[in-house]
């Protein structure tokens, strides 16, 4: 579809009129040779409305890699060049020629506006152990550079011969902080100014939070975090961000404000109208905006290496959700995205006086201000109920608020019989039916008690009845609170996090009703979040990957499990509390071992590329390992395929799919011919899908089968999607209703929180 201009063929020359409640970013093609494309234009667009950009041909900005923005001033390079540009005042100052030194990726601050005479500005790089610094006093009758290395200083604080690099230098309340480069700790760069020599000394300020990484990926193996502090007036943030090493996936996002009166970071749990936007590309810097548009407040914007992804996570309801970049800014090759906070910094205006920024904008560049554009707000969601201390299982649906909700249990005329004829009627009532009636009138909320999970009579009546299709289960460490989901109708149940799983925040797979968790890897625990019975399993080494083969109540489960080192370990449930090791090592670069499958006493295992491997059994402990037994399959997933193995019935399931969900296919081992074939329809069979599960099984419904459901939500209903093998598109469901149509999985949300599906089971 062709975008939208403000006039046909317009360029402006100077700042278009930007609305302070909306994000807006520069796109600019440095790369570009000919003059088609537009080398020397900018585009602004914003991120809720593609459709709508303006093209600009903007002097200042010509040829020119925006680097960062600090106290409303731009910092623009073109090596050797770097330039301070304020796009309120289109004041452009000159630094002189950055000569003498390599084209190295360097990382740039500015410690105050350079109005101020003690203003420097500054730039590191992971090559050197230097920083150079150039001196802004406008007194000054030439501007030069110096360069300063901290190697004794820096060694005297870590106490390491080695040398290691400052790095993301930010600003907060007139101070600069850097983080170092292999510690985890945020160093202060004290900047003394004096009349003929500036003196720079690094002390240690603070230690990074200590957080656990609740979710990863077991698909490809190892994974990264990138590190990233950002500075804003009095605050002082800090993001790191999980990602697959292979893939570059990102995973999770944790965010966390220091309280600077207490020197104590504290997690944050929602960002409100505050925004953060960063990208992985490794020359561009973290930009925040405290307060735009309430609707679209409250995320971390991260764009890939490529520009052409963006991962949104929302920072309170724990989800990621992916999209594409304007496909005008893709066409573009972008080579710079930048939030324009400079809207927020200049003149060191406070948190609510940023309203004037607007008139700012208008009155420097003589535009009037553009109608603001209304975005529609979320969809109804889910609320909780309090609950009390007892660990209940609930449901409460929020149409619309809860007032209107409150007024149906006040008062109904629908149900004008006695009291203790309710109660029969709700003690027939199980699972959905028995919330949904409990919901409709204040006497069916008092005839039908929260179900008390550890009422056993209670259970067995709801086992009977309710449907065992596997729910998907979130674990929600930060309230406390695991979160059931009916894959068909939607609707919620909630339950506490038993205090004996405090720390407990991994999930190594699920099976039987079973979950098998671990902390910090050698920590395990069988979990069976029905019946709240706890299982705790011998110190192990550290496991990358792990199943088991019964239910831990039978007598003949075992637990079978990778090292991060390549050795293979198992352990029998029932008998003496150790593990034994099979003998068997593995090249780890080559076997992480994703999704180990139990089929027939042996296990079956896929290597990273998709090959099957399979550990066969000979005996009560022996197993040998037969590397390489069926190649995968050829697939029009693409180069970023991911592979997963389930078990159906006497039969070995492959899952290809593409890294977006843009292709999807499902093959079946042929055990004679030692090769997967391709299958078009899963029969009467249901696959789930996620990070810790691949499980098949006999759909409860007619309208589940053939159908593989994801982890992912719909981002307009808020609801699990899944993939049709007959229609080969995503759908989700409203009461046995198929609605919805996606051709991939961009826009859904994936919970960052430890997820996984898991099939009801009371024993």
């Amino acid at each position: 579809m062709e975008q939208k201009r403000i006039s046909s063929g317009s360029v402006l020359d100077k700042l278009p009129p930007l609305s302070t409640k909306y994000p807006w970013f520069i796109a600019q093609n440095l790369k570009a040779k000919q003059v088609d494309d537009y080398i020397d234009h900018q585009i602004f667009y914003t991120l809720h409305n593609p459709q709508f950009h303006y093209r600009c041909q903007i002097p200042e900005l010509l040829g020119r890699q925006i680097r960062a923005c600090f106290h409303g001033w731009m910092i623009l390079s073109n090596h050797p060049m770097w330039f301070l540009w304020n796009p309120l005042t289109s004041k452009l100052i000159h630094l002189p020629p950055l000569r003498n030194t390599p084209e190295d990726i360097y990382e740039c601050c500015l410690s105050s506006p350079p109005d101020d005479p003690s203003s420097m500005f500054l730039l590191t790089t992971g090559k050197r152990p230097t920083i150079t610094f150039c001196r802004l006093d406008c007194k000054r009758k030439k501007l030069r550079w110096t360069e300063m290395s901290y190697t004794k200083q820096l060694r005297s604080i870590t106490h390491e011969d080695k040398d290691s690099f400052l790095g993301n230098m930010t600003c907060c309340d007139g101070k600069v902080y850097a983080l170092h480069s292999s510690l985890d700790i945020v160093i202060e760069v004290e900047i003394v100014v004096k009349v003929k020599e500036v003196v720079i000394r690094l002390r240690p300020f603070l230690e990074l939070p200590c957080f656990s990484v609740t979710k990863f990926s077991f698909t490809k193996g190892s994974f990264d975090m990138i590190d990233l502090l950002k500075g804003s007036c009095r605050d002082l943030f800090y993001v790191s961000i999980t990602l697959e090493v292979d893939t570059c996936k990102i995973l999770d996002v944790y965010l966390f404000k220091l309280d600077m009166t207490r020197k104590r970071w504290e997690e944050m749990e929602d960002l409100k109208e505050a925004v953060f936007f960063l990208h992985l590309a490794g020359d561009h810097p973290i930009y925040y905006s405290p307060e735009i548009a309430a609707e679209l407040g409250g995320y971390v914007h991260i764009l890939d290496e490529m520009g052409k992804v963006l991962y949104s996570y929302d920072v309170k309801n724990r989800t990621l959700s992916l999209s594409l970049t304007s496909s005008l800014v893709q066409s573009n090759d972008v080579s710079s995205w930048a939030l324009l906070e400079c809207r927020y910094c200049s003149f060191k205006l406070s948190y609510t006086s940023f309203h004037k920024i607007d008139f700012l904008v208008t009155t420097v560049n003589g535009y009037t201000k553009p109608p603001e554009m209304r975005l529609k707000g979320d969809q109804a969601d889910f609320k909780q109920e309090k609950m009390d201390k007892k660990e209940e299982m609930v449901v409460k649906v929020a149409a619309e608020d809860d007032d209107k909700l409150n007024s149906t249990l006040v008062k109904s005329d629908l149900f004008n019989i006695p009291f203790h004829m309710l109660g029969k009627i709700m003690e027939h009532s199980v699972g959905v039916e028995y919330m949904k009636f409990r919901a409709t009138c204040k006497s069916c909320h008092l005839a039908a008690p929260p179900i008390q999970w550890s009422n056993k009579a209670l259970l067995t009546r709801l086992q009977t009845y309710s449907l065992l299709s596997p729910w998907l289960m979130v674990l929600n460490i930060q309230r406390g609170t695991i979160t059931f989901t009916d894959p068909m109708f939607g609707d919620k149940y909630y339950i506490r996090i038993p205090k004996e799983l405090i720390g407990y925040s991994q999930i190594y797979c699920s099976k039987y009703g079973w979950l098998l968790m671990h902390k910090e890897f050698v920590h395990m625990v069988f979990f069976n979040p029905f019946t709240s019975d706890i299982k705790e399993l011998p110190r192990a080494q550290v496991l990358k990957s792990c199943c088991f083969s019964a239910p831990p109540t039978s007598p003949g489960c075992m637990v079978l499990g990778f090292t991060s080192s390549g050795q293979c370990h198992i352990h029998f449930v029932g008998q003496e509390a150790i593990w034994r090791s099979l003998g068997i090592t593995i090249d780890v670069d080559q076997y992480s071992f994703p999704f180990p499958t139990l089929h027939d006493q042996d296990l079956y295992a896929l290597c990273n590329e998709g090959g099957l491997d399979v550990f066969r059994k000979h005996g009560e402990v022996n197993y040998s390992w037969e590397h390489g037994i069926a190649k995968p399959p050829t697939s029009s997933c693409g180069s970023s395929t991911q592979y997963l193995l389930a078990k159906c019935d006497k039969h070995l399931l492959l899952v290809m799919m593409g890294k977006f969900g843009e292709s999807v296919e499902v093959f079946k081992f042929n055990d004679f011919g030692r090769k997967w074939e391709k299958i078009d329809c899963l029969g009467k069979h249901t696959i789930y899908i996620c990070d810790a599960a691949c499980v098949c099984v006999e759909a409860k419904t007619p309208q589940m089968e053939n159908n593989i459901y994801f982890s992912q939500l719909h981002p307009n209903n808020g609801k699990i999607v899944f993939y049709s093998l007959e229609t080969r598109r995503f759908h989700t469901s409203n009461d046995k209703k198929i609605e919805q149509s996606l051709g991939d999985l961009f826009g859904t949300a994936q919970h960052s929180n430890p997820h996984t599906w898991i099939e009801p089971s009371w024993s």
